[in-house]
């Protein structure tokens, strides 16, 4: 069964893991230490039984919020993980007055993008050669409470 917590410091390097594993721009372990460490930022983890398979990453300003990082090992990818990340973030949005979730995708990132779709988010715009390591356009996109 997933269950949804909260990130502790000694998972990071689980999280590690898993951007080596899903992005071609992993964050260092540095870097994610430096999010878990802010008051701002919601970092959750899915887990099955004691191993993290999926995490979010959320900063929160004011009445908005921006999703940072999500990703889900590649042996349980297609299996309501992200859509569970994501309700949760919601969830918690909502409960801090959070008015909109932003978030950017490539482009080519179809499943996230339909993933994101399914979960209610409207895209916004394009960002061009937005990402790097290959330079590729981000899909803007974002989600309001209330609509």
């Amino acid at each position: 069964m997933l269950t949804i917590k909260y990130i502790e410091e000694k998972d990071i390097a689980r999280i590690h893991h898993l951007e080596k594993e899903g992005f071609p721009d992993p964050w260092s372990m540095s870097g994610i230490r430096e999010s878990l460490r802010q008051t701002y930022t919601i970092l959750l983890g899915a887990w099955l039984s004691d191993m993290l398979v999926g995490y979010v990453i959320c900063y929160c300003a004011a009445d908005e919020a921006e999703i940072a990082r999500i990703a889900v090992a590649p042996s349980c990818r297609r299996q309501k993980t992200a859509s569970a990340l994501l309700k949760e973030i919601k969830r918690i949005c909502l409960e801090r007055q959070i008015k909109t979730i932003l978030l950017d995708v490539r482009k080519s990132n179809l499943a996230a993008i339909r993933l994101y779709q399914t979960s209610g988010f409207t895209e916004d715009g394009v960002r061009k050669d937005f990402y790097a390591n290959p330079a590729e356009d981000a899909i803007l996109m974002s989600f309001s409470f209330g609509k």
